[in-house]
């Protein structure tokens, strides 16, 4: 089946990815406590985009649960899963590390401990989501840069070093961000900061979250410029240098954008991990390291995790909303520890 799939042309690959991903947000739209037809759905999206009346046969409160509720969380779950898959094939890539992952490495932790800091202290009272946004980014950036220094020190091959590091910044700020938590808990504003903890696409509002997906998307098409970049970083510096090629600068530039996309996925979704493990993982294993083909395999497939994940834990338990990053975590966990403990994969995607 994977060879099958490799050989696919990337352009057919594609298409059929997206298609999928398009009919799983329409699902997404259509189940949950009040079904709603698809054509019930294509009518309200319609009436919407073009100011024009509902039809008759159309109930408000449907209307308004699939414009007002499902569309931004189902479109802030596709924008989470698919920048977190980013997230993770380039710190892959950057660290060249199989299990770099910007939620195990403490790059999400950092982002959330940024953001609740931004909160206790008064900053997302006096400045709004864009303080809190700031504060998301400069955490990010910061567990970057220590992973970056850390990284440097450690041999190519020894990635155990690297991931107990990062599990262990990971941990403090994460206790930090739970102290922040429970001191303020009766300040304005911070009992906002317990759903990011749990990570959460319930509370999503349409208009940030087209912000945050214009930005995963303008990333998206960035990186899609850098993967002869991202390969040579696989490859290594002995590699890169007699082409001509310094990859220091571009591991500084992709640290920075890379703190960016995670404050921005953090600010409205909270922690969320083990997509940007998983996919990138998942689809290296079919389709092998090229970047090239890579990259788009794996935002398509991180979108379709994610959505799918929301739509399962809404309907599993009737009358019950799992939190996203939950559900995921109930997935990913295993198979992360299978992952270590599976010593036949390899980096290129090639067993033993």
């Amino acid at each position: 089946m994977s060879r099958t799939i490799r050989r696919m042309p990337l352009a057919i690959l594609t298409i059929i990815l997206t298609v999928l991903l398009l009919f799983s947000c329409l699902l997404g739209l259509k189940l949950g406590y009040l079904s709603v037809s698809l054509s019930g759905i294509v009518s309200i999206l319609a009436s919407h985009l073009s100011g024009s009346a509902l039809p008759s046969d159309i109930a408000m409160g449907a209307a308004d649960a699939v414009w007002d509720l499902r569309l931004p969380r189902i479109l802030l779950a596709l924008a989470v899963g698919m920048g977190l898959s980013l997230s993770g094939m380039v710190m892959q890539a950057m660290f060249r590390n199989p299990m770099s992952d910007p939620y195990i490495m403490g790059v999400s932790s950092g982002a959330s401990l940024g953001a609740a800091t931004a909160v206790f202290f008064g900053a997302g009272a006096a400045l709004g989501v864009s303080a809190i946004g700031c504060g998301a980014f400069l955490g990010a950036l910061a567990l970057s840069l220590v992973l970056a220094i850390a990284a440097g020190r450690v041999a190519p091959g020894d990635s155990s070093y690297l991931l107990i590091f990062g599990a262990a910044l990971a941990a403090v700020c994460g206790g930090i961000t739970s102290v922040l938590v429970y001191i303020g808990a009766n300040a304005t504003g911070m009992d906002v900061t317990l759903y990011w903890l749990m990570g959460s696409v319930s509370f999503a509002k349409l208009l940030p979250t087209l912000s945050v997906l214009s930005i995963v998307l303008l990333f998206i098409a960035f990186f899609s410029t850098q993967t002869r970049i991202l390969n040579l970083m696989l490859e290594g510096e002995e590699t890169a240098v007699p082409l001509g090629r310094q990859l220091l600068p571009f591991r500084r530039l992709y640290l920075v954008m890379n703190a960016l996309l995670m404050g921005s996925l953090v600010t409205q979704a909270g922690l969320i991990g083990f997509v940007g493990l998983l996919v990138p993982h998942g689809c290296r294993m079919v389709m092998g390291a090229d970047h090239r083909k890579l990259l788009p395999v794996s935002v398509l497939s991180g979108g379709l995790m994610t959505v799918w994940a929301d739509i399962l834990g809404r309907i599993l338990i009737h009358g019950v909303d799992i939190p996203l990053g939950v559900s995921l975590s109930l997935i990913g966990a295993p198979v992360f520890l299978g992952m270590l403990i599976r010593r036949s994969y390899h980096f290129g995607g090639e067993g033993a």
